[in-house]
């Protein structure tokens, strides 16, 4: 998850990074929504400053069927993290903020992480597969 979060930093900080640096840690409908993300931010001249932080990961089960990757079922770890943004400011091409004064500093988001080359690579295969909000109580920024 860590690594997840260090390829949306460099993203998002960098405008001109390749979006398919993506492809190292994210798949499914995960990877779809992250690329439409980025592009729709890079055209509309937007880059990240700071850097998101994971402040707290809870594993909340862990899944390792592997008898029908074509159908999807692989192994899935389902993680509960909590990120932090107090340090992080997303600019447009002025260097104008268009982050809402009200925006909390952390917040919640379920994770399914999927490895749909178990098979072949139990170690380095997993990927974030589908990502969601949470509520929970707000935890402590890092």
């Amino acid at each position: 998850m860590r690594q997840y979060y260090e390829v949306r930093n460099q993203l998002r900080q960098n405008p001109s990074q390749p979006l398919s640096l993506l492809d190292s840690v994210a798949i499914s409908t995960e990877l779809a929504a992250q690329q439409n993300l980025f592009k729709r931010e890079r055209k509309q001249g937007l880059h990240q400053v700071g850097r998101t932080e994971v402040a707290k990961l809870e594993v909340q089960s862990v899944n390792l069927d592997n008898s029908d990757p074509k159908a999807g079922k692989v192994p899935t770890v389902q993680v509960d993290l909590c990120f932090d943004v107090s340090d992080v400011d997303v600019v447009d091409a002025d260097g104008k903020s268009v982050v809402s004064p009200d925006r909390p500093d952390t917040g919640w988001i379920q994770f399914l992480v999927s490895n749909y080359e178990w098979t072949s690579d139990p170690g380095g295969g997993w990927r974030v597969a589908s990502s969601q909000d949470i509520e929970r109580k707000p935890c402590e920024a890092s």
